[in-house]
């Protein structure tokens, strides 16, 4: 499933940290900094370093959901050995000698929520390697229902001519070919939004598709 309706959020108004909350304050965390970046360096989004975006995603989330806080490359053993879980059983998959890119806690707690992936492509090849590690966190020895849901974010290009990729058909077919990666074990679904064409440094033949999958196992 996917579909480019946005919720409109209030930083004054309370609202619950859903999945389809989250995927759309990304979305508008994305596009501010897009913007942000543009107005601030003259370079679109597609040229700043992740880093930069995973700061400004994370701010944007704890704004909108009072409940959270976030960690910021945090490495993938620390979070293991905080769930109790000392030997990963898909390490390879999991890659737990790296990092994930925001991981999403209870402000109270501390408790970890979700992990969320930022890629500046939607590359087949970068969105499988990150969708089979979210489905090896979702199924990890650690009982934690929020883990079992995960997001990749993703800020793309889309060339505008008759010959260009359709965002709806690329859309359809990155979905399917993560589906078919992960099985039945896992569902998938994402949401979008394409910016006009020339907008924020981008050539006025190209417009900005961000982009977040979520991925929650069955």
């Amino acid at each position: 499933m996917r579909t480019n309706k946005l919720l409109a959020f209030s930083e004054v108004t309370l609202i619950r940290a859903t999945k389809i909350n989250i995927q759309d304050a990304i979305i508008e965390a994305i596009v501010s900094a897009s913007k942000e970046s543009f107005e601030n360096t003259g370079v679109h989004i597609r040229k700043m370093p992740e880093y930069y975006l995973n700061v400004l995603i994370a701010h944007r989330l704890t704004n909108i959901f009072p409940s959270l806080g976030y960690r910021l490359e945090m490495p993938v053993k620390e979070a293991l050995l905080g769930l109790g879980v000392n030997s990963a059983e898909n390490g390879d998959d999991l890659r737990d000698g790296g990092r994930f890119d925001i991981v999403l806690t209870s402000k109270k707690s501390r408790k970890l929520r979700h992990v969320i992936e930022v890629k500046r492509s939607l590359s087949n090849r970068q969105l499988l390697k990150d969708a089979k590690r979210l489905k090896a966190l979702a199924t990890e020895r650690h009982q934690s229902k929020r883990l079992e849901t995960g997001f990749i974010a993703t800020v793309s290009r889309l060339r505008i001519s008759p010959r260009a990729n359709n965002i709806d058909g690329l859309l359809d077919t990155r979905m399917s070919n993560i589906q078919r990666c992960l099985g039945s074990s896992m569902n998938v679904s994402c949401r979008f939004q394409v910016l006009d064409s020339g907008l924020f440094g981008f050539p006025v033949n190209e417009s900005l598709v961000v982009t977040v999958f979520c991925l929650q196992k069955s």
